[in-house]
């Protein structure tokens, strides 16, 4: 799963990425100058602590998200990039975009609009988003209109995208979203190699100022979840010892920490659910969309056990959790062998039998 932090310049956007990510994660050095910052989190998971409790001689793989801090998505007279482009094609590419705006005051770093206006900002960022997508469109539109004169192969399937991208292109052009439209799983299909912005689901993190803590933010101009929280002071906290850290949370009154609840915020968004395996020396976690089969749990691990699937055992952690072993499970006949049709359940534990 992949994430990128995108904001207007002087937001702090980097600050919130160090909030999140923490000095004791894994960076990477990015490929890109339009990547600022780029490292792999790993998601915190209570259950997998459990599971690790009473196989402690198994070592434990919890689920990771890449997160990537993005520049030059927006114009700005401080910060040229050259870049831009890469920028907003490695902007396609990811699964969730996070929009950090900025309420927190600073005289040495100004606002490039002048002043703080959190409603502005999103406004202007939402619709350079939206603006980028109409031209993506609109490129593709007029293709698209030369190229069904001709009596080509592919003719009938030129006309079906054109007809949905000019829905598309009428929605963007009233300031709507992608997302809003009622497209058929086909119609998806035809416009999904375009990875629209404004289809794309959106997280909104409000940059605050130590005075702004717990604050609210329900005015804002979005659907999105908005998460607020002050990069600076939580990137403080993670420097210090657990017990100090512990304390100084409960005297600002913060009860989870930024990057705890803006990963929670990043499952809730995309709406996923997490199934655990146990084969040999392993137990790992695995995240899938809410909804999906075990046929496509099994391809999330590997294409063969999709491939070869015959069952799947699945038991429930909050079972085993209340049962206390396997045996009991099973003795409680909470075993339960299914077919590729199972619908995967949040906390389910899932060894599969395959034949390749």
């Amino acid at each position: 799963m992949k994430l990128a932090l995108i904001g207007l310049p002087k937001c702090g956007k980097t600050t919130v990425f160090n909030a999140v990510v923490g000095t004791h994660k894994e960076r990477q050095t990015p490929a890109h100058s339009a990547v600022q910052n780029i490292a792999m989190v790993k998601v915190p998971d209570e259950r997998l602590d459990f599971l690790h409790s009473l196989f402690p001689e198994k070592r434990c793989t919890p689920a990771s998200i890449e997160l990537l801090e993005l520049v030059g998505i927006f114009p700005s007279p401080w910060e040229v990039h050259a870049e831009s482009a890469t920028a907003l094609a490695l902007l396609r590419e990811m699964d969730l975009i996070v929009e950090v705006i900025r309420t927190f005051p600073d005289e040495t770093t100004p606002h490039p609009k002048g002043s703080l206006d959190p409603v502005r900002d999103l406004r202007d960022m939402e619709q350079e988003l939206l603006l980028n997508d109409l031209l993506s469109a609109e490129k593709r539109i007029d293709k698209l209109k030369k190229a069904i004169t001709k009596p080509t192969p592919t003719q009938q399937k030129d006309k079906e995208e054109l007809e949905v991208l000019l829905r598309c292109k009428e929605a963007l052009d009233k300031g709507q979203d992608v997302s809003t439209l009622p497209l058929t799983t086909t119609q998806q299909k035809q416009i999904k190699g375009f990875c629209f912005f404004t289809e794309k689901p959106r997280l909104v993190v409000v940059n605050v100022g130590e005075n702004q803590v717990n604050r609210e933010f329900k005015d804002l101009p979005t659907k999105a979840q908005v998460l607020a929280f002050c990069g600076k002071l939580e990137s403080e906290l993670l420097g210090l010892e657990d017990k100090e850290r512990a304390e100084f949370q409960g005297a600002w009154g913060i009860s989870e920490p930024a990057g705890l609840r803006l990963l929670k915020a990043c499952y809730k968004t995309l709406n996923l659910v997490s199934f655990y395996t146990m084969e040999g020396e392993e137990i790992r976690v695995w995240s899938i969309p809410r909804g999906e089969t075990a046929l496509t749990a099994a391809g999330k691990i590997h294409s063969d056990i999709a491939r070869g699937f015959i069952k799947a055992e699945v038991m429930s952690l909050a079972d085993l959790k209340t049962l206390g072993s396997i045996k009991e499970v099973k003795a409680h006949g909470k075993l339960h062998v299914v077919g590729k049709e199972h619908i995967v359940q949040d906390g389910d534990i899932i060894t599969f039998r395959f034949h390749v």
